[in-house]
């Protein structure tokens, strides 16, 4: 009886091994360069200066954050629902290739900002100062002055 009891356990966690082995994260980390530095990450930040940016696309509640200084940011694919995109201070340049999901944020926050998105099911906030936005469609930006 206990010889069957063991085989029908370690046939048990054969079956059950793999498919634990196999599960996705409950949450894919951002993969972007940073300065020219590969950063894979749920909150990617910048530096106090001036940064270039660059990410794939974002998930939801992903981060990317410019700081200070005049910063290029760039997401080649979409900013996934929940998301968001921070110039901060200083006149910075947020390009999203693909769309903005529902529930995302597109900020180009303090000073004057330049905001260029894809498909817009979130909000694009061009902040404090002379902004220029561009959506190619769906909701339109809030806080731009071009």
């Amino acid at each position: 009886m206990i010889r069957h009891t063991m085989r029908a356990l370690c046939a048990a966690t054969l079956v059950i091994a793999p498919v634990a082995l196999t599960a996705t994260p409950a949450h894919a980390v951002a993969s972007c360069r940073v300065n020219g530095i590969a950063v894979s990450s749920t909150n990617v930040v910048g530096t106090a200066g001036s940064d270039y940016i660059t990410c794939g696309s974002l998930a939801a509640g992903d981060q990317v954050n410019g700081l200070g200084g005049s910063d290029y940011i760039r997401i080649d694919g979409s900013v996934g629902g929940g998301a968001v995109v921070r110039g901060g201070t200083g006149q910075d340049y947020v390009l999203v290739i693909g769309s903005v999901g529902p529930m995302a944020q597109v900020l180009g926050e303090a000073d004057n900002d330049y905001l260029r998105v894809g498909p817009n099911a979130g909000a694009v906030n061009g902040g404090t100062g002379l902004d220029v936005c561009r959506v190619a469609s769906g909701n339109p930006p809030v806080n731009c002055e071009g």
